[in-house]
C-alpha cells in the first residue's frame, strides 16, 4: 500500500515536473520576437516591368556623400545604405558633367538599378545604372493642349480612350479626367475596356518621358 502511494506522488511530481517545463518552453517560445520582414529590393513600380534579381536593387535615388563612400536609395517605404569603392565603381546612363564624382549627376527621384556584393552584413555597389529616357517617335506624341481639347469634348464626341497605364494605387492618387485606368501589367485580362470602334484614338500615358 505505502508502495503504491509512493509511486502514485512520484508519478504525480513527474507530470506537474513536465507541465512547468512545457510551460516554461512555450513562454519562452512566445517571448521570443519575431525576425523582421526582409527589407524589399524593387520598388513596387519597377514590378511592372522588371523581376528582382539576386544582388541588384531598383528603386529611386535618393543622396550619395563621396566623403564616406555611401549612397542612399529609396525602394518604396525603405531606405538602403550602400558603400562603394569611387575607384571602381561603375555608373551608367549620366550626363557626365561629374567625371570625378558621376552619382552627382543622378538627381533625387531618379530610377535607378544598382548592382551589389555583400560582406559582413553591409553592401557594397558595384554598378549604379540610371535609367534613360525612353525615345518616342514625334508623331506619336500627343500634346498637352491636344488632350486639354479631347477632354473638353469628353470620349463619345472626341472619339477617343485615354488609358492610365500606371499602378491603380498611382491611378487612385489622381489622373486625367474620363482616363481608363489599364495597368501596363493587366493589359491583356482588361483589353475589353479598349473602345470596339476601329477609328477611335487612344492615347496611353504613365510617370511621363522619364
Amino acid at each position: 500500500m505505502l508502495r503504491r502511494s509512493i509511486a502514485g506522488v512520484s508519478f504525480a511530481a513527474a507530470l506537474v515536473i513536465g507541465s512547468i517545463a512545457g510551460q516554461a518552453v512555450a513562454q519562452e517560445k512566445a517571448g521570443t520576437p519575431a525576425a523582421p520582414p526582409a527589407k524589399p529590393t524593387m520598388a513596387k513600380i519597377c514590378a511592372n516591368c522588371h523581376t528582382a534579381q539576386t544582388g541588384s536593387l531598383r528603386g529611386n535615388f535618393d543622396s550619395v556623400a563621396y566623403k564616406t563612400q555611401s549612397l542612399q536609395v529609396k525602394i518604396d517605404d525603405t531606405t538602403e545604405i550602400l558603400r562603394f569603392d569611387k575607384t571602381a565603381l561603375k555608373v551608367q546612363n549620366v550626363k557626365g558633367e561629374n567625371a570625378e564624382e558621376p552619382l552627382r549627376d543622378i538627381s533625387k527621384g531618379k530610377e535607378v538599378r544598382i548592382e551589389y556584393t555583400e560582406k559582413d552584413g553591409k553592401k557594397f555597389a558595384t554598378l549604379v545604372v540610371a535609367k534613360p529616357p525612353i525615345k518616342v517617335a514625334p508623331e506619336k506624341m500627343v500634346s498637352t493642349e491636344d488632350v486639354e481639347k479631347l477632354v473638353a469634348m469628353g470620349p463619345e464626341r472626341g472619339k477617343y480612350a485615354l488609358i492610365d497605364a500606371r499602378p491603380p494605387m498611382k491611378a487612385l492618387e489622381g489622373t486625367i479626367p474620363t482616363a481608363i485606368n489599364i495597368p501596363f501589367v493587366a493589359f491583356e485580362k482588361m483589353v475589353d475596356k479598349l473602345p470596339k470602334e476601329k477609328d477611335a484614338l487612344i492615347i496611353y500615358f504613365c510617370q511621363g518621358v522619364t
